[in-house]
């Protein structure tokens, strides 16, 4: 009968006296902490894992933006081809990378005047483009800084990314 009456009115758990203390003076009680059946025994240090045991180690740097995959219908990744690339943004209107091929890099400014007016400059030419066809493209504004021009401007920072790192993996495969 009392299993029955347990069952209908709920049991509470039996009363363990090893499982509550009383603060002196208060009436209060204050769980007591409990090891889990099984778990190796821990140093006294809180919260932390006992001194030598291994621990999850820790990230040091920031995730690096990925690639996407195009989906059907998009026409756009969700990260900019210049962040994908490594250029960083250091003011409102400039910006310091890389020009990148499979053949090698060189240093890049893009400075952006108006809403369609971008200055693209790259540091040491090869000389293989100054001496080919797209030689006129390139503009010396300073030793070693050139200056690309567009016979058809682009519409983006991304495009003209894009488009002088062509120039640069021609030169480098011709030259």
């Amino acid at each position: 009968m009392s299993g029955l009456l347990a069952w209908l009115f709920g049991n509470p758990r039996p009363h363990n006296p090893a499982q509550t203390r009383r603060k002196a003076g208060t009436g209060r009680t204050t769980g007591v902490s409990r090891v889990r059946p099984g778990s190796p025994p821990t140093a006294k240090t809180g919260n932390r894992p006992a001194p030598g045991t291994p621990t999850k180690p820790r990230r040091t740097t920031q995730p690096q933006p990925r690639a996407t995959v195009l989906q059907q219908g998009s026409c756009r990744p969700a990260v900019p081809y210049w962040q994908l690339r490594g250029w960083r943004r250091v003011s409102s209107n400039v910006y310091l990378g890389y020009y990148k091929t499979r053949l090698g890099r060189r240093h890049g400014v893009i400075k952006w005047n108006d809403e369609y007016d971008f200055g693209f400059y790259v540091h040491d030419v090869p000389v293989a483009i100054l001496n080919g066809p797209h030689g006129a493209c390139f503009e010396e504004v300073k030793p070693g800084k050139f200056r690309v021009h567009f016979a058809q401007f682009p519409k983006d920072l991304n495009s003209g990314i894009f488009y002088v790192e062509t120039l640069l993996q021609e030169a480098f495969e011709n030259g």
